[in-house]
């Protein structure tokens, strides 16, 4: 009889190779089990993320789910928020099944549980064990903070000094990430910011000096059931230049300068000597300030004679040296060109203005600059050079 040769193992390749193929086959049967869970479900009653199963309600909701009959003994456990241990091993017949009631209390204001499933098709094989989330969303109740503001009122606040709104009343699905929100301002929509809770006035597209109307939409698995987003109340923001005590005023150097206006508002700059290039090369070409030029108006602008505020308006009238009126103001906020009112180029050298204007005529109270009314007309009158 011939003898066969035993064929030495090779342990390495075994544990290379073998062992771990056995552990994914069991692996892939471990997540396959819970494929029962959800497969009755309609496809936006639950997600599936990296792995990981959730199933999505809303408040006050109540659904059995029901484990395949093969198993002959089961039990599903979880803990709670407060750290209480619960399980559920209902049977009906020969099919075990979860309850689930929002309002019971193991389940009683969660909005976030994870449930393990461990069920057994006979006495001597290992569990199955599944595991999966319940994620019970609210109904957003939406509404707008505003700082320390009253939002049931309009407000009215400076440029200076504007705020953060906060998007609140959005229901538990925002702690799980499961809620969107789009903000609106004057119907228009927003980019969303992040986190999209929270808008920044300062990066939006304001009007200044005027009503602004802001609201937000939001929307989860519940609102999605409803069939329509829940939007905010309206709030209604007018934000002003130079508003508050604690913002700076509007001012217009040279010409609120507090020691050149009198109680009347009337002052002179006399003392001043100001030049201008008429010659279409996009500097200097207009007097006191550029054509159309009340958004280029800031506080920055500190070498320029320009305005601070975009609401400050004025009327210019220009005289020769005899004191004739040779040009005049069509219209608010219209610069001197360096010419005629016929339009014909005016000659090089001095001449004279006289230049009514209103800081702020959208404002009341008194202006810390010119320690006169926000809204008060003054009068300045002074020298400019026209140099060609």
């Amino acid at each position: 009889m011939k003898s066969i040769p035993m064929r030495t193992i090779n342990w390495y390749h075994f544990i290379t190779y073998i062992i771990p193929l056995c552990f994914t086959i069991q692996l892939s049967y471990a997540q396959d089990v819970c494929t029962w869970v959800y497969e009755d479900m309609e496809e936006d009653g639950y997600q599936i993320q990296d792995g990981v199963l959730t199933l999505l309600y809303c408040e006050n909701s109540i659904d059995t789910i029901w484990a395949p009959t093969d198993y002959t003994e089961a039990v599903w456990s979880y803990t709670t928020n407060t750290g209480e241990e619960c399980e559920d091993w209902d049977v009906l017949g020969n099919q075990f099944f979860f309850s689930l009631d929002s309002n019971d209390p193991c389940l009683e204001n969660l909005s976030f549980v994870t449930i393990t499933f461990t069920g057994y098709t006979d006495s001597d094989s290992d569990p199955d064990i599944c595991t999966f989330n319940l994620e019970f969303d609210e109904t957003p109740d939406p509404f707008i903070v505003a700082g320390n503001y009253n939002t049931n009122e309009q407000l009215v606040i400076c440029e200076q000094n504007l705020i953060t709104l906060e998007a609140s009343g959005l229901g538990s699905g925002f702690d799980n990430g499961n809620t969107s929100i789009q903000w609106f301002l004057n119907d228009e929509l927003l980019p969303t910011p992040d986190p999209s809770n929270f808008l920044d006035i300062n990066t939006v597209n304001y009007n200044v000096n005027e009503s602004n109307v802001f609201y937000f939409r939001v929307s989860n698995y519940c609102t999605e059931l409803n069939g329509m987003d829940e939007e905010s109340d309206w709030l209604t923001i007018t934000i002003y230049e130079g508003y508050e005590e604690e913002c700076e005023h509007c001012k217009w150097e040279p010409f609120t300068r507090e020691s050149w206006i009198e109680s009347d508002g009337i002052g002179t700059t006399d003392g001043e000597f100001y030049i201008f290039t008429p010659n279409d090369d996009g500097f200097s070409d207009y007097f006191p300030e550029p054509l159309m030029n009340e958004e280029n108006r800031n506080f920055d602008n500190t070498d320029k004679f320009w305005p601070t505020c975009q609401a400050t308006i004025y009327q210019l009238t220009i005289f020769n040296r005899q004191g004739r009126e040779i040009w005049n103001s069509e219209y608010d906020n219209h610069p001197w060109d360096g010419k005629l009112k016929n339009g014909r180029e005016c000659k090089e050298g001095p001449y004279f203005y006289k230049i009514e204007y209103v800081i702020h005529p959208l404002l009341e109270g008194v202006n810390n600059v010119t320690q006169l009314p926000h809204n008060a007309t003054l009068i300045n009158t002074g020298s400019v050079f026209l140099h060609r």
